[in-house]
């Protein structure tokens, strides 16, 4: 499964045509234009100190005196150069290839760092990085911005009954119900345990809350074992408040919902600097 999208420049992967050209067919074409540099520079060479003023007649005589000479100097430093392009980019395309590798490697080892093992989703702490981003452009843009936190209800007891190969079957499918039914520029991850977070930029409370009951309504018609618990929270982006803050409020209403039956939402109360730690949640 996938990491939740996040947002990007369209011209991220854009790349001009030669770039894309195999380094074994840019160095030699190169290399043709500097050899042709060569007959070329020497004519003008030669104008320019014979300075004629028949010019049309000069350059008729030139060519008809000296073609062999600028054919055998252009045919020489053309192939000279080719050939040179040409073994320069065989070194250059194999390191070119090694560096495709080792930067395929990077990227796979990169997103190994910020999903999570279970679900594909993003972990934790790279959550908590994008969170803090998300804050500082919905304050500068003066755009909203919402968060959901989720939790399997009854979890506990399914890992009892059923044991943890079944209860790890249960998080990476809610995973997925969850993943299918948020927005495209919404980013999602696993908090930890089964607990999940929903980053939603660019939406208010009435948008969040949309998003949360489709959520629970996809549980109910997936028929799913389990149901979830949804704490929402939002920012209208003039608050002064930091990501702990709107984190906190998400997690009051979490516990909330729990409290008022389960298999529900709650976005109740403002997002607030956070003055006392978090109660307890329930199961």
């Amino acid at each position: 499964m996938r990491p939740g999208r996040r947002r990007k420049s369209d011209q991220e992967d854009y790349k001009p045509f030669w770039r894309t050209l195999p380094h074994t067919y840019l160095y030699p074409a190169l290399g043709f234009l500097i050899g042709m540099c060569t007959p070329v520079g020497a004519f003008l060479t030669r104008y320019w100190i014979s300075d004629p003023l028949l010019k049309t007649a000069w350059i008729r005589y030139e060519f008809q005196y000296n073609f062999l000479f600028y054919a055998f100097m252009g045919i020489g430093t053309i192939v000279s150069f080719m050939l040179f392009g040409y073994v320069l980019g065989l070194r250059s395309e194999e390191q070119r290839v090694n560096n495709r590798i080792l930067q395929a490697r990077l990227d796979e080892l990169h997103l190994k760092s910020v999903t999570d093992g279970l679900t594909g989703t993003y972990s934790h702490g790279y959550l908590h990085e994008i969170l803090e981003l998300e804050m500082q452009h919905s304050l500068t843009s003066k755009t909203p911005l919402s968060l959901l936190i989720l939790d399997i209800d009854d979890f506990k007891k399914v890992n009892d009954l059923h044991g943890h190969l079944f209860g790890d079957r249960v998080i990476k499918e809610t995973a997925e119900t969850i993943a299918a039914n948020v927005r495209a520029d919404d980013i999602f991850g696993r908090l930890g345990g089964d607990e999940f977070l929903v980053i939603m930029p660019a939406a208010d409370q009435e948008t969040a809350m949309s998003v949360a009951r489709r959520i629970c309504s996809a549980f109910a018609k997936s028929g799913h074992m389990a149901t979830v618990s949804v704490g929402a929270a939002s920012l209208s982006g003039s608050e002064k408040v930091s990501a702990a803050d709107l984190l906190h409020r998400a997690d009051v209403n979490l516990y909330q919902a729990k409290r008022d039956g389960k298999n529900r939402v709650c976005a109740g109360g403002k997002v607030a600097p956070q003055s006392a730690p978090a109660a307890g949640r329930a199961a």
